[in-house]
């Protein structure tokens, strides 16, 4: 089974999109393995009802399990999942998905839409950006995990794309307090410069953040090889 996820933002609330799709699984995404309340035409229904139109944006995100340990993911996405979609403006896409059946109508869709096809260098999200003349994007990517002791926290740090087209490190910090009712931590937005990888190097940009994190970035090294590998292939920083 799959999961597909939700959220509805108006045009007055600020997201991104107006429906966010976020899908959990593994093996090829389709309707078939979709609880009812979770298939595209009954979302899109719940959206027409609260909003009395069709949504001007939505998003699909195929999350990569294996970025947080796990050992599952997608495959591939059923092109008549894709063709619901009649207004997708963004699609991201794991490495692990290697192909997309690309039919006349769903052609027709991405094109009309201008989609943003996003996912990693060199994986098959790029190429089929590429050959449709369409928009690429990297997808958001953590580039450092761990663990502080004072005070005790666990941080993630994200290289985080907007739909503006700006960049930004999205710094997520949990710390159980003394309770379990009884939380610290938070996110903390880092902003970078669209062309950032033009100048600025991993240690440079680390530095910013501070001295634990500088650290941490160095010693992952995914920010680095990321900045070596936007100079090769470049990317899409205009406004989605």
């Amino acid at each position: 089974m799959c999961l597909l996820s939700s959220d509805f933002y108006s045009e007055r609330s600020g997201g991104a999109y107006e429906i966010e799709l976020s899908a959990w699984g593994q093996g090829v995404l389709c309707e078939s393995r979709l609880l009812d309340m979770q298939k595209p035409d009954e979302i899109i229904r719940k959206f027409k009802n609260k909003y009395r139109r069709y949504p001007k944006s939505i998003s699909l995100l195929l999350e990569d399990p294996r970025a947080i340990g796990c050992d599952y993911c997608f495959t591939g996405i059923d092109t008549a999942l894709l063709e619901k979609l009649e207004t997708l403006k963004e699609l991201i896409l794991p490495d692990s998905v290697a192909a997309i059946d690309l039919t006349p109508k769903l052609e027709k869709i991405l094109k009309d839409n201008d989609t943003l096809i996003r996912g990693q260098f060199g994986s098959f999200a790029e190429r089929f950006a590429a050959e449709l003349g369409l928009h690429f994007r990297p997808a958001d990517c953590i580039i450092a995990e761990y663990e502080t002791t004072a005070p005790p926290e666990s941080v993630r740090l994200t290289l985080t794309f907007c739909r503006s087209g700006s960049v930004l490190i999205k710094e997520d910090c949990s710390s159980p307090g003394t309770s379990v009712s009884n939380t610290l931590g938070g996110s903390f937005m880092h902003s970078l410069k669209k062309d950032f990888y033009l100048t600025d190097s991993a240690e440079e940009i680390g530095a910013r953040i501070g001295k634990r994190a500088c650290e941490e970035i160095i010693k992952d090294g995914r920010l680095a090889d990321f900045i070596e590998k936007a100079k090769v292939h470049g990317y899409y920083t205009g406004k989605n």
